[in-house]
């Protein structure tokens, strides 16, 4: 994969932002393109295609929560029908009318949903119109599919409403240029160019409107929130009246953290709809009005909404909390954030948020991450409301998620929880799909991303779980067990895009804890484990039978007992002089890698030299043998694994620390750390190499910077930090 990166004259941070992930980019094959002077994406664009030399091209616009798993199968996709360009989960539209009906009604998909196979297509035919500011790939679409095939294919990453902008002014004019030359019959002809002839006309006194709202809207999609404001300002003082300005400075203006500013325009713009002008006072001046102040009344407040956060989670936030303003009364509603020692500009955010009383925002902060159950045990304890709604800072509830949940406890007075859909889960009864016909579901277990309980709740979450891993279903549990129901609302739903927090955090790269949690919870609900292995069958069969600790990582004495009761002399000369077939073989190796039988284990590890091991088997291999500091067998494993999980790289990064390889190992930690800026392991290994440079005071600083990210694996000390003034 190439990367091709276009500065289309960008402001100084986002410049300097670009150039430091390029020139810390592992992939050689990242390349920055730099204008001082912009040029416009079409044509930006085109300079990117000509310097391309993949078959398959993708140039999104904007692609949240990217899954890499699935971009690999629609590559293979891809390259199994090379005679077609795709399109993600979009139907392309018949006839160039066709297109201009779903351009007019704003249905339109924007860049990030087109996937173009240069093999196909001819170079003379794939260009983008570079008199347009958006929606190029459509204008593309619609000129090539007339004449090439095209797939439609799932997405591999979200695609939001957000991502679908009206094609407009000018934009909807060049589409009718295109159709107009699309066209082969003289009646079509004369259709699309009565058609243009109404759109010149009712954008000839909005000329304005096609250049500078795209404008702003572009540079706001960006992140350029500063360049976005400046544009939309400039169209106000001619269309002050305009709905979808007045709204695009709203946002540009909340971007920037003015909320005050933000808030005083929502209350003019509200009754204001599209196409009814009406006076709307951009600016407000105290000094000019004589009125007294109208003194508050006291806010009643139903429902509290708590939201952890941590680490990087500032930019994810700031998107939950600005979708959850326009969804929520917030006459009625509460805000609390749980922040769990965040490491970038939240505190000073949630400060600002603070001031302007941002529905009613109250902030918990916490010197150290307590973890998710922790965090809504405090939220549940200060709340105010008779309802308390728990959610993921990457979740986006309905308007009509809260009193739907309020409702469910109104089924029964056993309801002690009430949660809705979600987009994409694990648990059945929250599947979104319309096939269901009762408005609730009584259900044992609910996602974490979104629920509601009754602030007189007295059942709370076991906060020894730490940060992450079946704290939510011990929580289910605990509610069963005081005899409450869990009921879910197929009225509503939500939009999760979970594993964002997770991944900063590299969760991933540590499976032994979610081992512990997860023997921690099935040693607590499940009935009381009985080790026993069959006295007929074949070994492999035997160990399986036996089954797997919860924790293959920390083994229950009575199941060791048991494996090593049976591994008499007999039964293991018997085992060594055997042919087993690979499944065999591996059942056998890994039961006798938890078991801590050395000696047998290693006599058949040769045979696995052939033979392409589990992911899983890989994992227990590596953190065994690093765990008994046998580095050479450690990173025999680790070759066989290459790259197929970050998690190697951790325990290479491990090795090469525990060896003082330091430039090996400050490379692997800097590739990780852009991966998983939040792991706290990365920020302990990162101490650990500043203490054999003789760094003290920034080794120290790293250490406590690990145990506010999880001060459950890394306890702090009281010597672990120490400002010097």
């Amino acid at each position: 994969m190439e990367i091709i990166i276009i500065d289309d004259a960008a402001g100084d941070e986002t410049r300097e932002l670009v150039q430091q992930h390029v020139q810390n980019s592992p992939n050689e094959r990242v390349f920055l393109l730099r204008h001082d002077d912009p040029i416009g994406r079409g044509n930006a664009l085109n300079e990117a295609f000509t310097q391309a030399t993949g078959m398959f091209v993708w140039a999104p616009v904007k692609a949240q929560s990217f899954n890499e798993k699935l971009l690999r199968e629609a590559l293979r996709r891809f390259y199994s029908n090379p005679a077609a360009f795709w399109v993600m989960d979009f139907n392309l539209p018949g006839e160039p009318v066709d297109w201009l009906e779903r351009a007019s009604e704003n249905l339109l998909p924007d860049d990030s949903c087109f996937i173009w196979n240069r093999k196909i297509l001819k170079p003379a035919e794939l260009f983008f119109n570079p008199f347009m500011t958006h929606l190029h790939g459509a204008e593309l679409a619609m000129r090539l599919q007339q004449k090439n095939a095209w797939e439609k294919t799932d997405p591999f990453f979200v695609i939001n409403d957000e991502q679908f902008i009206p094609a407009i002014g000018r934009n909807l004019e060049e589409f009718y240029h295109s159709a107009y030359r699309l066209s082969s019959d003289q009646p079509t002809r004369e259709d699309v160019l009565e058609r243009l002839k109404n759109v010149r006309t009712e954008h000839e006194e909005k000329e304005i409107e096609a250049g500078l709202l795209p404008q702003s809207h572009q540079f706001l999609a960006q992140g350029d929130a500063k360049r976005a404001l400046q544009i939309v300002d400039k169209f106000l003082s001619t269309n002050p009246d305009h709905h979808e300005a007045v709204r695009l400075k709203i946002s540009a203006l909340e971007k920037l953290r003015r909320h005050v500013e933000a808030a005083e325009l929502k209350h003019h713009l509200k009754g204001i709809e599209p196409g009814e002008p009406q006076q709307v006072e951009l600016f407000l001046d105290e000094s000019d009005s004589e009125s007294e102040p109208v003194p508050e009344e006291p806010v009643e407040i139903k429902c509290s909404v708590v939201i952890p956060t941590t680490g990087l989670g500032k930019a994810q936030l700031e998107a939950c909390l600005l979708h959850l303003e326009e969804t929520v009364d917030s006459s009625q509603t509460e805000l609390i954030i749980i922040d769990n020692a965040s490491i970038d500009d939240t505190f000073e955010y949630l400060e600002q948020l603070k001031e302007d009383n941002f529905l009613n925002l109250n902030v918990i902060t916490n010197s150290v991450n307590k973890g998710f159950g922790a965090s809504i045990n405090q939220g549940i304890e200060s709340a105010k409301g008779d309802y308390v709604l728990a959610i993921h800072s990457d979740t986006k509830i309905q308007p009509n998620t809260i009193p739907e949940l309020i409702n469910g406890f109104e089924q029964s007075p056993d309801v002690g929880l009430t949660a809705p859909t979600i987009n994409q889960t694990d648990h059945a009864a929250q599947t979104q799909t319309g096939d269901i016909e009762e408005d609730y579901l009584q259900t044992d277990k609910v996602d974490s991303c979104c629920f509601m309980v009754k602030r007189e709740i007295e059942t709370r979450f076991d906060e020894s779980y730490g940060p992450a891993y079946f704290e939510m279903d011990d929580f289910c549990n605990r509610l069963s067990s005081d005899e409450k129901l869990i009921v879910v609302s197929t009225k509503t739903g939500v939009k999760h895009a979970s594993g964002f927090t997770t991944g900063l955090m590299g969760l991933k790269l540590t499976p032994q804890v979610k081992w512990e949690n997860r023997a921690k919870y099935l040693n607590r609900w499940m009935e009381e484990q009985e080790f026993e292995i069959p006295g007929q069958g074949s070994y492999s069969d035997r160990f399986e039978r036996l089954g797997a600790p919860y924790d293959p990582a920390n083994p229950p004495q009575e199941w060791l007992d048991v494996v090593q009761e049976f591994l008499t002399d007999e039964v293991r000369t018997d085992i060594l002089r055997s042919d087993f077939a690979p499944n065999e073989l591996i059942t056998i190796v890994s039961t006798l890698l938890i078991a801590n039988e050395r000696e047998l284990l290693r006599t058949l590890e040769d045979r696995l030299d052939e033979l392409e091991l589990p992911q899983a088997l890989l994992v227990l291999f590596v953190h065994y043998y690093f765990e008994k500091n046998i580095y050479s067998r450690c990173k025999h494993y680790l070759k066989m694994a290459g790259d197929s999980h970050p998690i190697f790289d951790l325990y290479r990064l491990k090795i090469a620390v525990a060896d003082k390889e330091l430039e090996e190992a400050s490379d692997l930690l800097n590739k990780l750390m852009d991966a998983h800026p939040c792991c706290p392991d990365l920020y302990y290994l990162a101490g650990q190499l500043y203490n054999h440079n003789g760094e003290e005071d920034e080794a120290k600083s790293f250490m406590a910077m690990a145990n506010q990210l999880n001060p459950h694996r890394f306890p702090g000390e009281e010597t672990a930090f120490e400002i010097k003034f």
